[in-house]
């Protein structure tokens, strides 16, 4: 597959994507993608792979970049843009990747993600509405009671089989990445009657003063209007 783009990709114009994040192991990936136009004008956007990195720094990102075009036999001469995140690793003006690139080949523009720009709008837009603000703060908090303690993903499930709802389980609430913050949404908004019963039954199983507290509140804010409103 590599082959074969590396060789559409021959004397062209492309533009790289590099974006980093860390796997359920932990584990820092990079994720890195090509973008370049056909004979007939055709936008085309490959995915090259994943890969492993010991460190998220610019340099050794600029290392990994330099690395995968040699083995893709492809020249940073050619290249004429990139695209990522706002990060400072990123974007920094002194010692950032898009910076360090440039000074390398100054053709390739840098573009910051639009991807990433219309999330960073939208959670300002968020957090100046004080409802959903607090909506989606006590969403996290309860995605987190559920998710992470098995005896509670029990207690939850079995109210789901006893009231028999016929419904998605509850989806992590990423602060991050908007694009899941609608699932996530919908999982509690499906899922509202039997969230109310399990913070019961599981106030009543747990003896850690702390995590009764968490309950007690997500409990309490799922019972207002404003909460409603915000999931709804």
């Amino acid at each position: 597959v590599l082959r074969g783009i590396t060789e559409r990709l021959t004397d062209r114009y492309f533009s790289i994507m590099v974006d980093e994040t860390t796997d359920i192991s932990n584990v820092e990936q990079l994720v890195f993608c090509i973008r370049f136009v056909d004979d007939q004008l055709n936008c085309h956007e490959e995915f090259i792979g994943l890969h492993s990195m010991d460190s998220i720094s610019a340099e050794s990102i600029i290392r990994t970049i330099e690395d995968i075009l040699l083995r893709l036999s492809l020249s940073l001469q050619n290249c004429r843009g990139q695209c990522y995140d706002g990060a400072s690793s990123m974007a920094g003006c002194k010692t950032g990747v898009s910076t360090t690139i440039l000074h390398k080949e100054h053709r390739a523009l840098y573009t910051h993600c639009y991807g990433h720009a219309l999330n960073l709008a939208v959670q300002d837009a968020v957090k100046a509405n004080v409802i959903l603000r607090d909506t989606l703060d006590t969403i996290e908090e309860m995605t987190k009671l559920i998710k992470k303690s098995p005896r509670r993903q029990v207690v939850f499930e079995k109210v789901k089989n006893d009231i028999a709802l016929d419904s998605p389980g509850i989806r992590l609430l990423a602060p991050t990445r908007w694009t899941v913050r609608a699932a996530a949404l919908t999982s509690i908004a499906e899922n509202y009657k039997a969230l109310g019963e399990t913070w019961i039954q599981a106030k009543e199983v747990t003896k850690d003063s702390e995590a009764r507290a968490h309950i007690g509140g997500v409990a309490k804010q799922m019972e207002s209007f404003d909460f409603f409103f915000g999931v709804e």
